[in-house]
C-alpha cells in the first residue's frame, strides 16, 4: 500500500530494512583493494610504469569486480582505488608524466573510470575539521585522476531538472515535475490521481562510512500528503505516469542493451528483490532514438537510461552514468553488459598503449573472446 503522506517517504530514513551495509570485510582480505607494498629493493623512480586501467570506486562495486576479472584473465592490468580502502593508502600522482603510484604499483593509466567513489565511505578520526578535510581532499583527487589518463570516463553529473529539460529538448516525453519543500501542496500543480515522490539528490545517504540508508521513490494518492507544518527538505514530486512497461537500457560504446523490469513497487529493486523480474528485450525505435540523442549530446560512453512505455511511446525518467548492471544481468540470466564494458575498456586500453608495448593478451584476442567469436 502506498505511503499515506510525505512523512512516510522521509520515514524511510529511520527504517532498519532500508539500511545497506557495504563495509568491506576486516582482516587480510579487506578493506584495501590493493595489498600493501613489500620492501623496496630500488627507488620507485627506477621502475618503468606499466600501462593499466585504473578503476576508482569502492570495494563493494560488483560491476568493476566482474570487469576487472575478465580483463585480468587476459593480461590487461587493472588497478583499483576504492574509497573504503584509502586508510593509510600510498598514493602518488605525477600529472605531467602521466604516472600514478597506488600502494607501490607504478602505472601509466590508459583509462581512468571514477564510478561509486564516495567520500562518505572514508573512515575518519572523529575530529570534524580533520575528517572533512580528509574526505574532501580524497574526493577532489579521485575526480582529478581522469586528467592523468589518456582517457577519462568521468561521468557528467546532470541532476534531475537538467536531465528532464535535455530530454524534452529532443522531443522526448517527460513527467510533469516539481521540486518542493511542501509535497502536500504538489497536487494543486500536477494532474492525475497519483503522484511520485523522489529524493532530489541520491536514493541513499551514507550517515556512517559503509552504511547506506535508502530513501526510495514512493507513490502517493493525490491529495494524500498532508500539508507540511513547516518546510521539509526539497524533494522531487512528479505526476504518476500510467504505463504498459518499464524499461532500463544500458548504453555502452554505441551499443544498446534493453531490459524490461517488472515490480510491484518502486522500492522493490532495493528491499524486495524476490518481487522483481527482468527480461531481455529489444528497445523499441522511440527508445533507441532517445538514448542515442541523449548519449550523443553528452558524449557518453556508458550510461543507464530508464523509461516508461505509454501507448507505444517512451516517457523518459532518468539516466544514471553509474548505472549498476550486475543485478539486472543476474535477474535476466545474461552477462551482455559486463562483456560490453570489458570490450570497451580493452579497446580504449589497447588504443593508448605505447608503441613498443606488447599486446596485453599475449596474442589472445580479448575482443573476439568477449564477443563470442573465439
Amino acid at each position: 500500500m502506498p505511503p499515506p503522506n510525505a512523512a512516510a517517504f522521509l520515514g524511510q530514513l529511520s527504517a532498519p530494512r532500508h539500511v545497506l551495509d557495504l563495509r568491506p570485510p576486516a582482516g587480510p582480505a579487506g578493506p584495501r583493494a590493493q595489498p600493501p607494498p613489500g620492501p623496496r629493493t630500488r627507488p620507485p623512480g627506477d621502475r618503468a610504469p606499466s600501462p593499466a586501467v585504473l578503476l576508482v570506486s569502492r570495494c563493494g562495486d560488483g560491476e568493476f569486480r566482474a570487469v576487472a576479472e575478465l580483463l585480468g584473465r587476459v593480461g590487461v592490468q587493472v588497478v583499483r582505488l576504492d574509497a573504503d580502502g584509502v586508510d593509510g593508502a600510498d598514493l602518488l600522482v605525477d600529472p605531467l608524466r602521466g604516472i600514478v603510484r597506488v600502494n607501490g604499483r607504478r602505472v601509466r593509466p590508459t583509462v581512468v573510470w571514477p564510478r561509486h567513489f564516495s567520500a562518505g565511505a572514508i573512515e575518519g578520526t572523529g575530529e570534524p575539521a580533520r575528517d572533512l578535510f580528509l574526505r574532501e581532499s580524497w574526493e577532489s583527487v579521485a575526480d582529478q585522476l581522469c586528467e592523468v589518463a589518456a582517457v577519462g570516463l568521468r561521468p557528467p553529473r546532470l541532476r534531475t531538472l537538467a536531465q528532464l529539460r535535455l530530454a524534452a529538448s529532443f522531443g522526448v516525453a517527460v513527467p510533469a515535475t516539481l521540486i518542493t519543500t511542501d509535497p502536500g501542496r504538489a497536487g494543486e500543480e500536477l494532474r492525475g490521481t497519483r503522484l511520485v515522490i523522489k529524493a532530489a539528490h541520491r536514493h541513499f545517504v551514507e550517515a556512517a562510512p559503509g552504511t547506506l540508508t535508502g530513501v526510495f521513490p514512493a507513490i502517493v494518492a493525490r491529495g494524500g500528503p498532508a500539508p507540511a507544518a513547516r518546510p521539509g527538505p526539497p524533494v522531487v514530486v512528479q505526476e504518476y505516469v500510467e504505463h504498459d512497461a518499464e524499461l532500463r537500457v544500458h548504453y555502452v560504446a554505441g551499443e544498446l542493451y534493453g531490459f524490461r523490469v517488472v515490480k510491484t513497487a518502486p522500492e522493490d529493486l532495493w528491499v524486495r528483490e524476490d518481487r522483481v523480474s527482468v527480461h531481455v528485450t529489444d528497445p523499441p525505435p522511440g527508445v533507441v532514438r532517445a538514448v542515442r540523442a541523449l548519449a550523443g549530446a553528452l558524449a557518453l560512453r556508458c550510461c543507464a537510461f530508464d523509461f516508461l512505455m505509454r501507448d507505444g511511446e517512451p516517457v523518459f525518467l532518468e539516466m544514471d552514468p553509474d548505472g549498476d548492471w550486475r543485478w539486472i544481468e543476474t535477474k535476466a540470466g545474461t552477462t551482455a553488459v559486463t562483456m560490453a564494458v570489458a570490450r570497451m575498456l580493452c579497446g580504449l586500453h589497447r588504443a593508448h598503449l605505447p608503441a613498443a608495448a606488447p599486446s596485453p593478451s599475449g596474442g589472445f584476442d580479448l575482443l573476439a573472446f568477449l564477443s563470442g567469436r573465439k
